[in-house]
């Protein structure tokens, strides 16, 4: 078993990054629970919610981790998978 020694004001600034992540975390959860999960999501929007960039969308739509729809030039993304993928980040953060 190895000990790590972490002196304790480098602890607090660590506990204070978690508190403050999931506080983010929490912020963006509220902003998409009251979308209904049938609506469909801009690209500005997903990347705000998630608040991730648009080639990270991108790759999630090319890895089909969240669903699309072709608008003409544009893609909307479903909200219900956006809340999914919102849902399993705020899990992996709670640990």
């Amino acid at each position: 078993m190895t000990l790590i020694m972490i002196e304790e004001d480098v602890l607090k600034d660590i506990l204070d990054r978690a508190a403050y992540l999931r506080k983010v975390i929490v912020q963006f959860y509220e902003r998409i629970r009251d979308k209904g999960l049938d609506e469909w999501l801009t690209m500005e929007q997903v990347c705000g919610i998630l608040n991730i960039s648009d080639a990270k969308v991108r790759s999630l739509k090319r890895s089909g981790r969240i669903g699309y729809i072709k608008c003409g030039k544009t893609c909307r993304f479903h909200s219900g998978d956006t809340y999914n993928l919102l849902e399993r980040v705020e899990k992996s953060a709670n640990g």
